[in-house]
């Protein structure tokens, strides 16, 4: 069970080395980066499109499934102001390291 979970893990994890469009600048830029690159791409947030709500409750999941979000207000704030449900930010993959 745990080898299943950990491929999976690593099959939703992007290629090392693959860039992906900067996020939208703003304060919690940074903070979102720090929190949330570890396991996700700028493309995963953006297609959410949660409201602050559902943002803060995906926030409290991943710090429960381990994740370092030391201001989780802030995170989700960013998150539902640039991916909330009238976002039109598009992230796009603009190619990889070789």
């Amino acid at each position: 069970m745990k080898l299943l979970f950990a491929t999976l893990l690593l099959a939703a994890l992007p290629m090392p080395g693959t860039k992906f469009k900067e996020l939208p600048p703003g304060q919690g830029k940074a903070e979102v980066e720090a929190a949330c690159y570890a396991c996700h791409a700028s493309d995963l947030l953006a297609q959410q499109r949660l409201t602050e709500k559902q943002w803060t409750a995906s926030v409290e999941k991943m710090v429960r499934w381990g994740a370092n979000v030391p201001d989780k207000e802030v995170v989700v704030r960013y998150l539902a102001r640039n991916f909330g449900p009238r976002s039109r930010f598009v992230a796009t993959r603009v190619g990889t390291v070789k």
